[in-house]
Protein backbone atom coordinates (compact mmCIF):
# COMPACT_ATOMS: atom_id res chain seq x y z
CA UNK A 1 0.00 0.00 0.00
CA UNK A 2 2.59 2.53 1.10
CA UNK A 3 4.68 1.68 -2.33
CA UNK A 4 1.33 1.97 -4.03
CA UNK A 5 0.96 5.73 -2.89
CA UNK A 6 4.73 6.70 -3.39
CA UNK A 7 3.89 6.05 -7.14
CA UNK A 8 0.94 7.42 -7.22
CA UNK A 9 2.09 11.16 -5.88
CA UNK A 10 5.10 10.05 -8.72
CA UNK A 11 2.49 10.42 -11.06
CA UNK A 12 1.05 13.12 -9.89
CA UNK A 13 4.35 15.10 -9.73
CA UNK A 14 5.69 13.67 -12.72
CA UNK A 15 2.80 14.82 -14.35
CA UNK A 16 2.99 18.75 -13.30
CA UNK A 17 6.50 18.90 -14.36
CA UNK A 18 5.11 17.58 -17.99
CA UNK A 19 2.40 20.54 -17.37
CA UNK A 20 5.16 23.14 -16.76
CA UNK A 21 7.06 21.94 -19.40
CA UNK A 22 4.48 22.28 -21.72
CA UNK A 23 3.59 25.44 -20.61
CA UNK A 24 7.34 27.02 -20.62
CA UNK A 25 7.27 25.41 -24.11
CA UNK A 26 4.57 27.53 -24.95
CA UNK A 27 6.25 30.66 -23.30
CA UNK A 28 9.03 29.81 -25.43
CA UNK A 29 6.87 29.73 -28.70
CA UNK A 30 5.61 32.95 -28.29
CA UNK A 31 8.33 34.81 -27.04
CA UNK A 32 10.70 33.41 -29.46
CA UNK A 33 13.31 32.01 -27.02
CA UNK A 34 14.63 29.47 -29.18
CA UNK A 35 16.90 27.42 -26.25
CA UNK A 36 14.13 27.72 -24.19
CA UNK A 37 11.85 25.69 -26.47
CA UNK A 38 14.53 23.12 -27.25
CA UNK A 39 15.39 22.77 -23.23
CA UNK A 40 11.74 22.26 -22.82
CA UNK A 41 11.06 20.08 -25.51
CA UNK A 42 14.10 17.56 -24.47
CA UNK A 43 12.88 17.68 -20.86
CA UNK A 44 9.83 16.40 -21.90
CA UNK A 45 10.59 13.86 -23.40
CA UNK A 46 13.27 13.09 -20.53
CA UNK A 47 10.25 12.07 -18.41
CA UNK A 48 9.30 9.23 -20.38
CA UNK A 49 12.89 7.49 -20.05
CA UNK A 50 11.63 5.78 -16.90
CA UNK A 51 8.85 4.11 -18.85
CA UNK A 52 10.99 3.24 -21.83
CA UNK A 53 13.37 1.99 -19.89
CA UNK A 54 11.38 -0.71 -17.89
CA UNK A 55 9.60 -1.74 -20.95
CA UNK A 56 12.76 -2.51 -23.63
CA UNK A 57 15.47 -3.08 -20.62
CA UNK A 58 13.29 -4.41 -17.44
CA UNK A 59 15.83 -1.45 -15.86
CA UNK A 60 13.64 -0.03 -12.84
CA UNK A 61 13.90 3.40 -11.81
CA UNK A 62 12.76 4.02 -8.89
CA UNK A 63 10.02 6.93 -8.22
CA UNK A 64 11.87 10.18 -7.95
CA UNK A 65 14.63 9.76 -9.97
CA UNK A 66 12.89 11.34 -12.99
CA UNK A 67 11.94 14.09 -10.64
CA UNK A 68 15.58 14.97 -9.49
CA UNK A 69 17.53 15.26 -13.15
CA UNK A 70 14.27 17.26 -14.19
CA UNK A 71 15.31 19.79 -11.52
CA UNK A 72 19.13 20.00 -12.73
CA UNK A 73 17.79 20.73 -15.99
CA UNK A 74 15.70 23.38 -14.93
CA UNK A 75 18.95 24.80 -12.79
CA UNK A 76 21.08 24.36 -15.81
CA UNK A 77 19.30 26.13 -18.81
CA UNK A 78 16.04 26.80 -18.26
CA UNK A 79 16.51 28.87 -14.94
CA UNK A 80 19.40 30.53 -16.31
CA UNK A 81 18.03 31.42 -19.43
CA UNK A 82 14.67 32.79 -18.00
CA UNK A 83 16.15 34.13 -14.96
CA UNK A 84 19.44 35.78 -16.56
CA UNK A 85 21.54 33.81 -13.82
CA UNK A 86 24.48 33.47 -16.41
CA UNK A 87 24.22 37.13 -17.29
CA UNK A 88 23.38 38.84 -14.06
CA UNK A 89 25.97 36.19 -12.00
CA UNK A 90 29.43 35.53 -13.70
CA UNK A 91 29.90 32.54 -10.84
CA UNK A 92 26.41 30.86 -11.93
CA UNK A 93 27.71 28.56 -14.46
CA UNK A 94 30.79 27.98 -13.01
CA UNK A 95 28.79 26.64 -9.47
CA UNK A 96 26.44 24.68 -11.87
CA UNK A 97 30.07 22.83 -13.87
CA UNK A 98 31.28 22.44 -10.74
CA UNK A 99 28.45 20.56 -8.92
CA UNK A 100 27.21 18.48 -12.15
CA UNK A 101 30.94 17.06 -11.63
CA UNK A 102 30.86 16.26 -8.28
CA UNK A 103 27.32 14.56 -9.29
CA UNK A 104 28.88 12.81 -11.65
CA UNK A 105 31.57 11.83 -9.96
CA UNK A 106 29.34 10.28 -7.10
CA UNK A 107 27.33 8.43 -10.03
CA UNK A 108 30.66 7.11 -10.90
CA UNK A 109 31.47 6.12 -7.68
CA UNK A 110 28.36 4.42 -6.66
CA UNK A 111 28.86 2.35 -9.63
CA UNK A 112 32.02 0.98 -9.04
CA UNK A 113 31.28 0.20 -5.51
CA UNK A 114 28.29 -1.76 -5.98
CA UNK A 115 30.07 -3.51 -8.50
CA UNK A 116 33.05 -4.01 -6.03
CA UNK A 117 30.50 -5.31 -3.58
CA UNK A 118 28.49 -7.54 -5.54
CA UNK A 119 31.54 -9.21 -6.80
CA UNK A 120 31.30 -7.84 -10.45
CA UNK A 121 35.11 -6.61 -10.55
CA UNK A 122 37.94 -6.78 -8.71
CA UNK A 123 40.24 -4.00 -9.92
CA UNK A 124 43.19 -2.11 -8.35
CA UNK A 125 41.94 1.26 -6.50
CA UNK A 126 43.92 3.56 -8.36
CA UNK A 127 42.51 2.52 -11.53
CA UNK A 128 39.06 2.30 -10.08
CA UNK A 129 39.70 5.89 -9.55
CA UNK A 130 40.61 6.92 -12.95
CA UNK A 131 37.61 5.05 -13.88
CA UNK A 132 35.62 7.03 -12.03
CA UNK A 133 37.47 10.35 -13.35
CA UNK A 134 37.57 9.37 -16.84
CA UNK A 135 33.52 8.90 -16.68
CA UNK A 136 32.42 12.13 -14.75
CA UNK A 137 34.93 14.05 -17.66
CA UNK A 138 33.26 12.12 -20.37
CA UNK A 139 29.40 12.76 -19.66
CA UNK A 140 30.71 16.44 -19.25
CA UNK A 141 32.49 16.83 -22.72
CA UNK A 142 29.45 15.22 -24.16
CA UNK A 143 27.56 18.11 -22.63
CA UNK A 144 29.81 20.33 -23.71
CA UNK A 145 29.40 19.26 -27.70
CA UNK A 146 25.66 19.54 -27.09
CA UNK A 147 26.01 22.93 -26.28
CA UNK A 148 28.23 23.09 -29.43
CA UNK A 149 25.77 21.51 -31.24
CA UNK A 150 23.04 23.55 -30.12
CA UNK A 151 24.72 26.42 -31.11
CA UNK A 152 25.26 25.40 -34.42
CA UNK A 153 21.89 24.32 -34.93
CA UNK A 154 19.71 27.18 -33.57
CA UNK A 155 22.32 29.45 -32.42
CA UNK A 156 21.66 29.10 -28.94
CA UNK A 157 24.38 31.07 -27.35
CA UNK A 158 24.91 28.52 -24.69
CA UNK A 159 28.90 28.61 -25.94
CA UNK A 160 30.06 32.17 -25.80
CA UNK A 161 34.06 31.37 -27.09
CA UNK A 162 37.23 29.28 -26.46
CA UNK A 163 37.78 30.39 -23.46
CA UNK A 164 34.33 29.84 -22.01
CA UNK A 165 33.85 26.18 -22.94
CA UNK A 166 37.97 25.66 -22.12
CA UNK A 167 36.74 27.04 -18.18
CA UNK A 168 33.78 24.63 -18.18
CA UNK A 169 35.87 21.82 -18.84
CA UNK A 170 38.65 22.63 -16.41
CA UNK A 171 35.82 23.26 -13.43
CA UNK A 172 35.08 19.81 -14.31
CA UNK A 173 38.20 18.17 -14.72
CA UNK A 174 38.34 19.68 -11.31
CA UNK A 175 35.13 18.36 -9.49
CA UNK A 176 35.83 15.40 -10.78
CA UNK A 177 39.20 15.04 -9.92
CA UNK A 178 38.38 15.71 -5.83
CA UNK A 179 35.70 12.40 -6.22
CA UNK A 180 38.19 10.33 -7.70
CA UNK A 181 40.87 11.15 -5.01
CA UNK A 182 38.48 10.68 -2.36
CA UNK A 183 36.69 7.78 -4.12
CA UNK A 184 40.21 6.05 -3.94
CA UNK A 185 41.03 6.19 -0.04
CA UNK A 186 36.91 4.84 -0.08
CA UNK A 187 37.65 2.09 -2.07
CA UNK A 188 41.11 1.36 -0.48
CA UNK A 189 39.44 1.39 3.01
CA UNK A 190 36.18 -0.16 1.63
CA UNK A 191 33.86 2.83 3.11
CA UNK A 192 30.40 3.64 1.67
CA UNK A 193 30.04 6.95 3.34
CA UNK A 194 30.53 8.87 0.16
CA UNK A 195 28.26 6.22 -2.19
CA UNK A 196 24.71 7.32 -3.08
CA UNK A 197 22.34 4.89 -0.90
CA UNK A 198 19.66 5.95 -3.52
CA UNK A 199 21.86 5.59 -6.46
CA UNK A 200 23.12 2.19 -4.78
CA UNK A 201 19.62 0.87 -4.70
CA UNK A 202 19.05 1.60 -8.20
CA UNK A 203 21.95 -0.09 -9.51
CA UNK A 204 21.98 -3.19 -7.24
CA UNK A 205 17.87 -4.03 -8.41
CA UNK A 206 19.68 -3.61 -12.28
CA UNK A 207 23.17 -5.53 -11.89
CA UNK A 208 22.44 -7.54 -14.80
CA UNK A 209 22.23 -3.99 -16.89
CA UNK A 210 25.78 -3.20 -15.44
CA UNK A 211 27.86 -6.45 -16.05
CA UNK A 212 27.42 -10.02 -15.53
CA UNK A 213 28.79 -11.44 -12.29
CA UNK A 214 32.23 -12.73 -12.59
CA UNK A 215 32.24 -16.87 -13.05
CA UNK A 216 34.40 -17.83 -9.56
CA UNK A 217 38.15 -19.45 -10.74
CA UNK A 218 38.12 -23.16 -10.46
CA UNK A 219 39.33 -23.73 -6.90
CA UNK A 220 41.74 -26.45 -8.32
CA UNK A 221 43.18 -24.12 -10.80
CA UNK A 222 43.90 -21.35 -8.31
CA UNK A 223 45.19 -23.46 -5.91
CA UNK A 224 47.96 -24.77 -8.52
CA UNK A 225 48.31 -20.78 -9.46
CA UNK A 226 49.13 -19.92 -5.92
CA UNK A 227 51.40 -23.08 -5.65
CA UNK A 228 53.37 -21.26 -8.81
CA UNK A 229 53.81 -18.25 -7.02
CA UNK A 230 55.24 -19.18 -3.39
CA UNK A 231 55.00 -17.44 -0.49
CA UNK A 232 54.08 -13.82 -0.32
CA UNK A 233 52.57 -10.97 1.65
CA UNK A 234 49.13 -12.95 0.43
CA UNK A 235 50.07 -16.09 -0.07
CA UNK A 236 51.49 -19.03 2.41
CA UNK A 237 52.42 -22.74 2.78
CA UNK A 238 51.86 -25.01 6.15
CA UNK A 239 52.72 -28.96 5.89
CA UNK A 240 50.32 -29.49 8.44
CA UNK A 241 47.48 -28.22 10.50
CA UNK A 242 48.38 -29.91 14.00
CA UNK A 243 50.80 -32.95 13.26
CA UNK A 244 54.82 -32.30 14.24
CA UNK A 245 56.38 -34.24 10.97
CA UNK A 246 59.29 -34.81 13.23
CA UNK A 247 58.04 -36.47 16.18
CA UNK A 248 54.49 -37.25 14.35
CA UNK A 249 52.41 -36.10 16.90
CA UNK A 250 49.73 -33.86 17.27
CA UNK A 251 51.77 -30.04 18.48
CA UNK A 252 50.23 -26.77 19.53
CA UNK A 253 52.81 -25.07 18.11
CA UNK A 254 52.02 -26.44 14.75
CA UNK A 255 48.38 -25.40 15.37
CA UNK A 256 49.72 -22.00 16.63
CA UNK A 257 51.64 -21.30 13.71
CA UNK A 258 48.21 -21.97 11.40
CA UNK A 259 46.29 -19.19 13.82
CA UNK A 260 49.37 -16.62 14.12
CA UNK A 261 49.10 -16.64 9.65
CA UNK A 262 45.34 -16.56 9.54
CA UNK A 263 45.47 -13.65 12.06
CA UNK A 264 48.27 -11.88 10.32
CA UNK A 265 46.30 -11.82 7.16
CA UNK A 266 43.40 -10.60 8.80
CA UNK A 267 45.03 -7.75 10.23
CA UNK A 268 46.59 -6.92 7.08
CA UNK A 269 45.16 -7.25 3.24
CA UNK A 270 44.07 -11.35 3.36
CA UNK A 271 45.68 -13.62 2.05
CA UNK A 272 45.34 -17.42 1.25
CA UNK A 273 46.97 -19.80 3.16
CA UNK A 274 47.70 -23.72 1.82
CA UNK A 275 47.89 -26.63 4.34
CA UNK A 276 49.07 -29.87 2.67
CA UNK A 277 51.94 -27.62 0.86
CA UNK A 278 55.39 -27.65 2.19
CA UNK A 279 58.07 -24.39 1.56
CA UNK A 280 59.16 -26.07 -1.24
CA UNK A 281 55.93 -25.75 -3.13
CA UNK A 282 55.49 -30.09 -2.47
CA UNK A 283 52.37 -31.44 -2.23
CA UNK A 284 52.25 -33.64 0.69
CA UNK A 285 47.95 -33.84 1.31
CA UNK A 286 46.27 -33.49 4.47
CA UNK A 287 47.10 -37.47 5.50
CA UNK A 288 49.91 -36.86 7.76
CA UNK A 289 46.98 -35.13 10.61
CA UNK A 290 45.33 -38.52 10.46
CA UNK A 291 41.68 -36.99 10.72
CA UNK A 292 38.91 -39.72 10.35
CA UNK A 293 37.13 -37.02 7.49
CA UNK A 294 37.15 -34.27 6.27
CA UNK A 295 34.24 -33.27 7.94
CA UNK A 296 36.42 -33.59 11.43
CA UNK A 297 39.19 -31.62 9.92
CA UNK A 298 36.92 -28.54 9.54
CA UNK A 299 34.83 -28.90 12.90
CA UNK A 300 38.89 -29.07 14.09
CA UNK A 301 39.80 -25.90 12.35
CA UNK A 302 36.23 -23.83 12.96
CA UNK A 303 37.10 -24.59 16.79
CA UNK A 304 40.87 -23.85 16.83
CA UNK A 305 39.23 -20.38 14.74
CA UNK A 306 36.53 -19.74 17.45
CA UNK A 307 38.65 -20.53 20.86
CA UNK A 308 41.69 -18.63 19.73
CA UNK A 309 40.66 -15.35 17.37
CA UNK A 310 36.75 -15.48 18.34
CA UNK A 311 33.85 -16.01 16.77
CA UNK A 312 33.14 -12.71 15.24
CA UNK A 313 35.58 -13.17 12.37
CA UNK A 314 34.21 -16.77 11.24
CA UNK A 315 32.66 -14.58 7.95
CA UNK A 316 35.80 -13.03 7.51
CA UNK A 317 37.26 -17.03 6.55
CA UNK A 318 36.66 -19.45 4.35
CA UNK A 319 37.80 -22.66 3.46
CA UNK A 320 37.63 -25.67 1.42
CA UNK A 321 39.49 -29.37 0.71
CA UNK A 322 40.70 -29.62 -2.47
CA UNK A 323 42.15 -32.63 -4.25
CA UNK A 324 45.21 -32.06 -6.49
CA UNK A 325 47.40 -34.96 -7.76
CA UNK A 326 45.56 -37.72 -5.84
CA UNK A 327 46.54 -35.46 -2.59
CA UNK A 328 44.04 -33.46 -0.59
CA UNK A 329 44.93 -29.12 0.45
CA UNK A 330 43.19 -27.28 2.38
CA UNK A 331 42.74 -24.09 1.20
CA UNK A 332 42.08 -21.04 3.68
CA UNK A 333 40.67 -17.61 2.12
CA UNK A 334 40.80 -15.02 4.59
CA UNK A 335 39.18 -11.59 3.97
CA UNK A 336 40.68 -8.28 5.46
CA UNK A 337 39.26 -7.18 9.11
CA UNK A 338 37.84 -4.00 9.59
CA UNK A 339 38.72 -4.45 13.44
CA UNK A 340 41.78 -5.59 14.96
CA UNK A 341 42.52 -9.54 15.76
CA UNK A 342 44.60 -10.67 18.43
CA UNK A 343 45.47 -14.37 18.79
CA UNK A 344 44.39 -15.68 21.96
CA UNK A 345 47.28 -17.70 23.98
CA UNK A 346 47.00 -19.20 27.75
CA UNK A 347 48.43 -16.62 28.80
CA UNK A 348 48.31 -13.78 26.52
CA UNK A 349 46.99 -11.93 23.45
CA UNK A 350 49.09 -11.37 20.70
CA UNK A 351 48.80 -9.21 17.60
CA UNK A 352 50.34 -10.46 14.05
CA UNK A 353 50.91 -8.53 10.35
CA UNK A 354 52.14 -9.93 7.30
CA UNK A 355 55.49 -8.21 6.50
CA UNK A 356 56.54 -9.39 2.71
CA UNK A 357 55.88 -13.63 3.35
CA UNK A 358 56.52 -13.62 7.19
CA UNK A 359 53.83 -13.31 9.87
CA UNK A 360 55.22 -11.16 12.26
CA UNK A 361 54.43 -10.18 16.00
CA UNK A 362 54.07 -6.65 17.04
CA UNK A 363 54.53 -5.37 20.50
CA UNK A 364 54.73 -1.90 22.45
CA UNK A 365 54.70 0.87 20.73
CA UNK A 366 55.01 -0.77 17.02
CA UNK A 367 51.56 -2.44 18.61
CA UNK A 368 49.76 1.01 19.07
CA UNK A 369 51.07 2.95 15.97
CA UNK A 370 49.64 -0.38 13.70
CA UNK A 371 46.40 -0.50 15.38
CA UNK A 372 46.08 4.02 15.25
CA UNK A 373 46.51 3.96 11.74
CA UNK A 374 45.33 0.81 10.39
CA UNK A 375 42.14 0.78 12.60
CA UNK A 376 41.43 4.55 14.19
CA UNK A 377 38.86 6.75 11.82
Amino acid sequence: MYKKRILNVNSIITNLIRLTLILTLAYATTSNRTLVQTVAVIALIVTFIPSILKKTLNIEVPAGFDIIYLMFIYGLLTLGELKGFYSGLWWWNILMNFTASIALGFVGLSIIHVLYKKNRITANPVFASIVIFSFAISIATLWELFEFTLDSLINSGLQKNLIDTMQDLAVSVLGALLVSIAGFFQIKKKSNVLVSNFLTGVLERNLNFLSPKIKPKNPRLKVLELIKKGESVKIEFKSTLRTNLHTNQSDKKIEHSTLKTVTAFLNTSGGNLLIGVDDNKQILGLENDNFQNEDKLALHLTNLIKNHIGNQFLPFIKFQIIQIENKKILLVICKESKKRVFLKTPNAEEFFVRNGPASIKLEGNALIDYISHKFQN
